[in-house]
């Protein structure tokens, strides 16, 4: 009489795991505790835990649970086994010049790059900017003005601030002209000490050049774009005098490299230079 319970048992037992093994191709706590529950031995829960047909719907957490209900720990280790590793969550790269912090935080106010360019320059601070730096910056949006901006306020920088190299040439420049007669013209901007030249490509006759110490402001001219501004054109007013404007010749590409070039000089030889839109 015993082995016959026994036997049905038994028979009752591999039944049970055949058809979890069958028919189920996810094991989850319940079906584990159900095929133990059924008289499964712990050979052939774990046969089913390895069987690659089958996944594990098991987290570190519900080991617990399998445990406190009394789950072989051979049956535990072999679901661990199975278990994927949790993917870690990406650390947010931290600059190593924190002051960076307060930048990025102006940033991802909607700040525009010329008042950060402004408040790099009035801080008065330099910044020697790492990989991790630039890396840090270009994450968290920062355009290339403003580390420009920011590279040029390093104490090493080759030339002195105000000592402007022999001759800096800038072309793929185009002059915007006013007026319904008057046609805009391509050329170059030559600096040479403290006078900027503009240099027709067309016509000798439109050459002229003005003085950065008589500049009363410049700034440039932008269209909004996502996630940054493009500035494309680069206007200088002098005072009491005339405004001239100059574009990139690329513009329509989406380059404003010509004049992004001409904005980092200025920065970097003539801090003392306005820049910021007029307010008229």
């Amino acid at each position: 009489m015993k082995r016959a319970v026994i036997g049905a048992l038994l028979g009752v037992a591999l039944l049970t795991l055949a058809a979890v093994a069958a028919g189920a191709d996810e094991l989850t706590v319940n079906s584990i505790l159900a095929a133990q529950q059924s008289g499964a031995s712990a050979d052939g829960i774990i046969t089913m835990v390895r069987n690659p047909a089958n996944t594990i719907a098991m987290t570190a957490g519900d080991l617990v649970t399998l445990r406190n209900a009394g789950v072989p720990e051979t049956v535990i280790a072999a679901i661990w086994a199975r278990i994927p590793a949790p993917t870690p969550a990406p650390v947010p790269l931290q600059p190593d010049d924190v002051r960076l912090v307060d930048f990025v935080r102006l940033i991802k106010s909607g700040m525009s790059e010329s008042i950060i360019a402004e408040q790099v320059k009035q801080s008065g601070q330099t910044y020697n900017l790492s990989v991790n730096d630039l890396l840090y910056l270009k994450q968290n949006g920062a355009n290339e003005l403003t580390i420009a901006v920011l590279k040029a306020t390093h104490a090493g920088t080759p030339t002195a601030p105000g000592a402007a190299p022999a001759e800096l040439v800038f072309d793929d420049l185009v002059m915007v002209k006013r007026g319904f007669w008057n046609k805009d013209r391509k050329g170059r901007l030559i600096m040479q000490g403290d006078t900027l030249a503009w240099v027709d490509s067309g016509d000798p006759k439109e050459n002229f050049a003005f003085q950065t110490t008589g500049l009363e402001k410049v700034w440039f001219t932008c269209e909004a774009r996502t996630p940054e501004n493009f500035c494309y054109q680069i206007n200088f007013k002098i005072v009491k005098g005339d405004r001239y404007r100059f574009r990139d010749s690329h513009r329509g590409s989406g380059s404003n490299a010509a004049v992004t070039k001409i904005m980092e000089a200025l920065r970097t030889y003539f801090p003392r230079v306005v820049f910021g839109a007029p307010d008229s």
